[in-house]
């Protein structure tokens, strides 16, 4: 027959004249009435009451449907300690103290008292296993109270054969491997996590996943998942966390001989763990791999130099891309600025105020608006992609090159595209001087504005003009002529090879254009050229 602790506890605990006190409910007891006042909780129990609320609900109900096991207190006669039912004592005293004063006195069961305060304990705790749902911690207490008295009880002369992990498994009611599980909670949990694990915030799977690790690592995963404020740790997060950390903490130093442990840990984990940034792949890398090391605020000072000189490559690099991107817009802003200097004239030369133009295109104006719009009139913030100055905020480049492009190849003039003029070579009458660019015989007509035209449009027809063209990374205007497809320095001279900025029509004038400086006057002194 197989051994079992029950069995010497049954040994040990028989009372006077062979009867057997037992720890379970078999053989005959007596039950007796005892006052509530008379029976007080032993000391020494650790179970929490819980629960008394619908504890008492269910006693008012159907009455109490086990008695109180109790014993004899030695130090005072006449009263007594429970053994067993402090939740039950409580609930009752609950409903007294709310009127129901017949539940005062209370069925008991009497036990022997035991032979040594170890077993008196232990009987408790036998008493107390089977009768409630334990929390995890609440077990693990137990267990630990049970080797202690179990011990105690060896030491006292009692015989256990066998493992003691066993006995106090079948006395705790518990498999040994759970056993097993709450001892490395117990003891090797960190202070802050079994504040938790014993008041039922954290449960004992997350637990025990983190009494496995070593105390420093249980310290980061318990700050780094921010549990002491959130709580309701789980083995996922544990996981998560360990994944993370874990190449941080076992890295050594690539900079220094011998391959220390890594000195910048810390601040990794809390660049990696920063909720502004989400995650962060430094955890995985050294700095000195890392692609974003010149840009990092938090790189490791070892790294001080490369750091310098990183940025500084950069800063050039940035500035030779500026300076590029500067010159590839250059001809668009050039083009959108042509646009916003004929508007402005226009706009001048009609004396019409910004608010006014706004009011007549059914545009809303405020302060704000009209400052963005002289702004673009004196040519300041144009970039490319940016608005022209026609449809107010809605018009691009694009657009209004599509616009000529589609009058071109059909022929006609943007007013008739518009249906400004029926006529598609242009409206009857002449126009206003400032929206000429040619006199009626030269280009008839032809009614545009007159201003600068962007680089990439050519004339209609072969006329005279002044551009600007750009070479040799320097720009220079030229009055030259336009023989309807290309540029040439005189109307018989050779083509201009160059990039063409910008170009201005002009009027006819007596002799060659070849002949008209730049600076005012003509190369032979006649006083009669134009003035840029």
């Amino acid at each position: 027959m197989g051994y079992s602790l029950g069995d010497v506890l049954k040994e040990q605990l028989k009372g006077p004249g062979g009867d057997v006190s037992n720890l379970d409910t078999s053989g005959r007891e007596q039950i007796e009435y005892i006052s509530l006042d008379k029976i007080s909780g032993d000391l020494r129990n650790f179970y929490s009451l819980s629960g008394l609320e619908e504890l008492a609900a269910s006693i008012e109900l159907v009455g109490l449907q086990q008695p109180l096991r109790v014993r004899e207190n030695p130090e005072t006669e006449g009263r007594f300690i429970i053994v067993s039912g402090h939740r039950r004592r409580a609930a009752l005293q609950k409903l007294v103290d709310e009127g129901r004063t017949d539940l005062r006195e209370v069925p008991c069961i009497r036990e022997a008292p035991a032979a040594s305060a170890a077993l008196q304990e232990l009987r408790l705790i036998y008493a107390n296993s089977g009768t409630r749902v334990l929390s995890s911690a609440e077990l693990s207490l137990q267990a630990e109270r049970v080797e202690e008295l179990l011990y105690r009880l060896k030491e006292e002369g009692m015989e256990f054969p066998g493992r003691m992990r066993d006995h106090v498994a079948e006395a705790c009611r518990v498999s040994k491997s759970k056993l097993a599980r709450l001892k490395v909670i117990r003891e090797k949990l960190i202070p802050e996590a079994a504040r938790q694990y014993r008041d039922g915030r954290l449960k004992e799977a997350p637990a025990y996943e983190l009494a496995r690790q070593p105390a420093g690592v249980q310290r980061l995963v318990w700050k780094y998942s921010d549990a002491g404020r959130r709580g309701a740790l789980t083995e996922w997060q544990i996981a998560n966390i360990l994944e993370k950390i874990k190449p941080v903490l076992e890295r050594s130093c690539r900079l220094r001989a011998g391959g220390p442990p890594c000195g910048h840990q810390p601040v990794l984990l809390e660049k990696m763990f920063n909720r502004e940034n989400a995650y962060s792949p430094c955890g995985r890398v050294c700095c000195d791999q890392c692609e974003k090391l010149a840009s990092c605020k938090s790189a490791c000072p070892l790294l001080e130099k490369k750091v310098k000189k990183l940025r500084a490559d950069r800063t050039a690099q940035n500035r030779q891309e500026k300076l590029a991107r500067q010159e590839r817009d250059r001809p668009e802003v050039e083009a959108i600025s042509a646009f916003w200097e004929r508007e402005a004239a226009a706009r001048t030369a009609a004396g019409k105020s910004v608010r006014e133009l706004f009011k007549a295109t059914e545009t809303y104006y405020s302060d704000e608006n009209e400052k963005e719009w002289l702004e673009r009139e004196s040519l300041q913030n144009i970039k490319r992609g940016g608005i022209l100055p026609f449809g107010m905020y809605g018009f691009s480049l694009s657009e209004a090159r599509k616009l000529v492009a589609t009058a071109d190849f059909l022929g006609v003039t943007t007013d008739y595209l518009l249906g400004r003029t029926e006529a598609p070579g242009g409206a009857d009458g002449e126009a206003p001087a400032w929206r000429r660019t040619a006199p009626p015989e030269e280009a008839a007509g032809q009614l545009v504005i007159c201003g600068w035209m962007p680089g990439g449009t050519f004339p209609r027809e072969p006329c005279d003009v002044v551009a600007d063209f750009q070479a040799g990374g320097r720009v220079f205007r030229k009055a030259c002529c336009f023989d309807g497809k290309v540029f040439l320095m005189g109307k018989s001279g050779a083509k201009i090879d160059a990039e063409c900025v910008r170009w201005m029509a002009l009027p006819p004038v007596d002799g060659d254009v070849s002949k008209l400086d730049t600076n005012g006057g003509d190369k032979e002194g006649s006083g009669g050229g134009w003035s840029a």
